[in-house]
């Protein structure tokens, strides 16, 4: 087999040959991209761009698919020419210079959510081709690696710590799901810590403002959490990732009908707070279509799926949760529906049950507070509360808290002759200018 892949090499560039290679042994083995892609605990998207010379690999991807096509050594051969190429062209860029543009395009992420709401969960294939057991040390190693990325995350938002976050992935994470696991459960464990990877990855995308980026990370998160047959994290990832995006993005129906699909397939095996973080992605979607009945229904339904959750039953992924958070959830409903005194009693739970270095959050939550109170004609206590707001944006990297409080600047500046505004603006202008220069700039996103 070696030694025909040698002679598959035709006459192109690096990377062609080593796509066209891969091709090639694929075919010849019988293997759909989907089934390759399995076998290295990887997506079949990922396997059709590599092939197609769309997307740079990692040597770990290489070397997974050399081994699972029983290539020996062919197309891990093929690779250190491909590296040299690409270095010495940039337009060729690496993996994630070759992501899809910054935009969010539903589309791009229907039919993902439809074929995981259609297919039968089953095991992933195991890559029999490797001895290197991944094992329950080697899975908690990677646990704690996650929870000191997603403290950074909650501390500073998207900024140095993202590209660390993402070399992470690409290197160790993307090698630890080159192996094959010691077992059942250590797969299972596995792809839950490799999913956490890819969902912090997406949201740290959005946080950057590149939504195309987070479709990317929140696909492959799901396609791990399928291998495994982990509906209940599935259905997580469709309804509060992908759902919190499209309501991001503005697009309010699709969050919807992701939100459903993902309750339907999630059934009641999933947790409780998983299903009333679920139910509260579909009461936003309605709350931003106008429609308030809807909206209050199901906020009342989350509230009483969260009565019933227990802290220590809850699967880690969701543990973050809690009371404050849906009232967070319910703050931004009432907002969307002009309620300002309710969306201000709910922000205000929020605030009090959100740690201190959750620095991110309270960021947007006191703009958040800081806007109902400008809703309801207080100009003062809005920018009072609005130099709080600001106070903590100033302290992270988040592109969302810049583009909350550019909002805020934008709302408040028919009031720019008070003095309190003044103020605000000024205070805005030294410690946070991106957020003043986004304020004057382009109109802001919903």
């Amino acid at each position: 087999m070696a030694a025909k892949a040698r002679e598959l090499v035709s006459a192109g560039s690096a990377l062609a040959k080593l796509g066209a290679t891969l091709r090639e042994l694929r075919t010849a083995r019988g293997l759909s991209q989907a089934k390759l892609g399995a076998a290295v605990h990887s997506s079949a998207d990922l396997v059709r761009r590599v092939e197609a010379s769309e997307r740079f690999p990692s040597r770990q991807f290489i070397a997974a698919c050399d081994q699972a096509l029983e290539a020996g050594g062919a197309l891990v051969d093929l690779w250190p020419a491909a590296e040299e190429e690409r270095r010495r062209t940039p337009s060729l860029g690496s993996a994630r210079k070759s992501e899809p543009s910054a935009r969010f395009d539903p589309k791009a992420s229907e039919l993902v959510v439809a074929e995981w709401v259609a297919a039968d969960p089953g095991q992933a294939a195991a890559n029999e081709g490797s001895r290197l057991w991944v094992t329950e040390d080697d899975v908690e190693v990677a646990g704690g690696m996650l929870a000191m990325f997603r403290q950074l995350d909650h501390a500073h938002g998207a900024g140095q710590f993202a590209t660390q976050l993402r070399t992470y992935v690409d290197t160790e994470l993307s090698s630890l799901l080159s192996r094959s696991a010691a077992s059942a459960d250590v797969d299972r464990s596995r792809a839950r810590i490799a999913a956490g990877f890819l969902e912090l990855a997406g949201y740290q995308a959005v946080d950057a403002g590149r939504p195309g980026w987070a479709q990317t990370y929140y696909k492959q998160a799901l396609g791990l959490t399928h291998g495994v047959a982990d509906d209940a994290y599935g259905a997580y990832l469709v309804a509060v990732n992908l759902g919190h995006l499209a309501l991001h993005c503005d697009h309010p129906q699709v969050a919807l009908r992701w939100a459903q699909a993902a309750s339907v397939r999630a059934g009641t095996s999933a947790s409780a707070a998983t299903r009333a973080a679920i139910v509260a992605v579909g009461a936003r979607a309605h709350a931003r279509l106008g429609d308030e009945r809807e909206a209050t229904a199901m906020l009342l339904q989350a509230e009483k799926l969260l009565d019933t959750s227990t802290s220590g039953n809850e699967p880690p992924w969701i543990a973050y949760f809690t009371r404050a958070y849906l009232a967070d959830e319910m703050a931004h409903c009432f907002h969307d529906l002009g309620r300002a005194p309710q969306a201000r009693a709910q922000v205000a739970d929020a605030l009090l049950g959100v740690g201190r270095d959750r620095v991110r959050r309270r960021a947007i939550d006191a703009t958040l507070m800081a806007s109902t109170w400008l809703r309801s004609g207080d100009i003062e206590q809005a920018c009072t509360v609005g130099f709080e707001a600001v106070g903590y944006a100033a302290r992270t990297s988040s592109g969302r808290c810049v583009d909350r409080v550019a909002r805020l600047l934008t709302d408040l500046a028919p009031y720019a002759e008070q003095r309190a505004v003044a103020d605000l603006d000024e205070f805005v202008r030294q410690v946070l200018p991106a957020a003043a220069k986004r304020a004057t700039a382009t109109p802001l996103p919903a």
